[in-house]
């Protein structure tokens, strides 16, 4: 082999073993991501971290309506530590289930907050809903984000055939 042969192959062979370096380096695997910390000894502080709590929700009550001994909708009020409308969480929250009410809500107080939320039944809806009678629990939460909840209290609305004799219990 002549020198001038040697010159063209040992480029490619240059070549070759340049490219295989690159992709080797690309296919390394980069080190994990950190959180940098640091410490500084002119400020030293100490101090507890514990749990939070909500408090819980109290004082409820169940007023069914009746017109002609027939429900026609319910008042539902409860206690709370957190306003109706709060600049930050948490806050307090009614379900009803299963539920076709409608409904409005309203606080007074000053903390503890009163609730008053008056459930007013829809004309076919209470006709149908409550043909054979009809059960409707009412749970109220205090709650912060969507997983962070106190204790909850219930109350049970039951009504006989036609929506007649209504009871909270």
């Amino acid at each position: 082999m002549s020198v001038a042969e040697r010159g063209p192959r040992r480029r490619v062979a240059i070549a070759l073993l340049a490219i295989g370096a690159c992709a080797a380096l690309l296919a390394w695997p980069r080190p994990a991501l950190t959180d940098a910390a640091y410490t500084d000894t002119e400020y030293v502080a100490s101090g507890t971290i514990s749990a939070g709590s909500l408090s819980n929700p109290t004082n409820m009550t169940c007023t069914p309506m009746k017109a002609l001994g027939i429900i026609t909708g319910v008042t539902v009020t409860w206690q709370s530590a957190y306003p109706l409308t709060p600049t930050t969480v948490p806050t307090s929250k009614l379900t009803a289930n299963p539920s076709s009410y409608v409904s409005t809500i309203s606080s007074s107080g000053t903390g503890p907050f009163t609730y008053t939320m008056t459930l007013n039944e829809g004309l076919l809806g209470g006709i149908l809903g409550n043909a054979l009678g009809s059960t409707v629990t009412f749970t109220v939460v205090n709650q912060a984000g969507t997983n962070w909840q106190s204790a909850s209290i219930t109350k049970t609305l039951t009504t006989g055939a036609l929506g007649l004799n209504p009871k909270c219990t």
